[in-house]
């Protein structure tokens, strides 16, 4: 199938790679010329702008990371809605708000959004074994099941309205930022007792507090290794906007709230281009 992808950093490049790997034609568009020469070396296209992608893709994956991004990719003068009509898949963690206005425009100019967070990491991105939630018509998902195959090996059908699997990532996030974050404490608060914080995040993950994100970036910030394979910033703002979709419905979150907290603090010290892993840091820093 011939694909066209927006934004080639952490995820967007793995899935570029993967699709290839997997048989697609694949258009790249980036504003990282490094990024887009990787992305050549592999066998894909280099586009000049999300409008000339138009014409190239039956498929055009976006994984940028802000609504206004996406605006941009959509609406801006090059922008994909100024050309061809084609389907449009978000994979960005945006509000559930924005997903549906862009449904609708997409829908306007004769093409369908594909509403589909993912979640899983760069590694499982280049691998083909993230999860994918999707919220699109059946007959859109049907259009396009091999790619979403070949990008994902868990595609959580959600329902057929854009938005909802926004909803679903948002909550989700939520609550992988709670969960990080109260390994963090647990780490920090295990030092300040004297503990070797390896040998307690050793127990954790093979007991009962054990999470994924926990086993994922604990160990490296252990190792004082905080490359960005997810930015802080990035879970940053999809807590702010979690908290956001929750207070429109009259709902509260707390251990967000708090958690969200740690997250700002770990960027005003300066880290937010660093891996989230580094909310260690601001958890080792409270008294």
């Amino acid at each position: 199938m011939r694909v066209g992808v927006i934004g080639i950093g952490n995820m967007g490049l793995g899935i570029a790679l993967r699709l290839l790997e997997r048989g697609h034609t694949v258009a790249v568009r980036d504003l990282r010329p490094d990024l887009e020469r990787i992305a050549a070396g592999s066998g894909a296209r280099v586009l000049p702008t999300p409008r000339s992608m138009a014409a190239a893709a039956d498929l055009v994956i976006v994984v940028v990371v802000s609504a206004a991004q996406i605006d941009e990719v959509l609406g801006g003068p090059d922008g994909l809605l100024a050309a061809t009509p084609t389907d449009v898949m978000v994979c960005s963690t945006v509000a559930p708000e924005d997903t549906a206005r862009f449904a609708d425009a997409v829908a306007a100019h004769g093409g369908t959004l594909l509403d589909a967070p993912i979640s899983g990491g760069p590694v499982k991105a280049r691998a083909g074994t993230m999860s994918l939630m999707l919220a699109a018509p059946e007959a859109t998902r049907l259009r396009h099941a091999r790619v979403l195959a070949d990008m994902a090996a868990q595609v959580f059908p959600i329902s057929e309205r854009a938005g909802d699997a926004a909803r679903v990532k948002l909550l989700n996030n939520l609550l992988a930022g709670v969960n990080l974050v109260a390994g963090a404490a647990a780490l920090a608060a295990g030092e300040r007792m004297g503990l070797d914080p390896t040998a307690l995040q050793q127990v954790i993950a093979a007991s009962s507090g054990q999470s994924w994100i926990t086993d994922d970036r604990l160990p490296r910030a252990l190792a004082g290794d905080y490359a960005p394979r997810a930015h802080a910033h990035i879970l940053t703002k999809d807590l702010t906007l979690a908290l956001q979709m929750l207070q429109a419905v009259g709902e509260t979150s707390p251990f967000g709230e708090a958690a969200l907290a740690v997250f700002r603090a770990a960027c005003d010290a300066g880290w937010s281009d660093w891996d989230d892993g580094v909310v260690l840091e601001a958890a080792r820093r409270r008294p």
